[in-house]
């Protein structure tokens, strides 16, 4: 059994969430669009916009690339 996720964990997902949020939608992409730039799944964006899920570094890297920021900008 897995113990419980901190609190400070479930705030920065949703934190991340929101920063890819705006960035995509400052960048007037809708998420099929920036899913398809990044070469990841949309209900993956989806969910990582939702902060119910950790990208993995893989798919940050390429969401960043896409939305042609530094992945510092998007961390909480």
């Amino acid at each position: 059994m897995q113990p419980a996720t901190p609190p400070w964990i479930l705030q920065a997902r949703i934190e991340l969430g929101n920063r890819i949020r705006d960035a995509r939608m400052a960048a007037d992409l809708t998420q099929e669009k920036l899913a398809e730039l990044a070469g990841v799944d949309r209900t993956t964006l989806q969910n990582t916009e939702a902060g119910k899920t950790d990208p993995k570094f893989s798919q940050l890297l390429r969401l960043a690339r896409a939305l042609r920021l530094p992945v510092r900008d998007l961390m909480p």
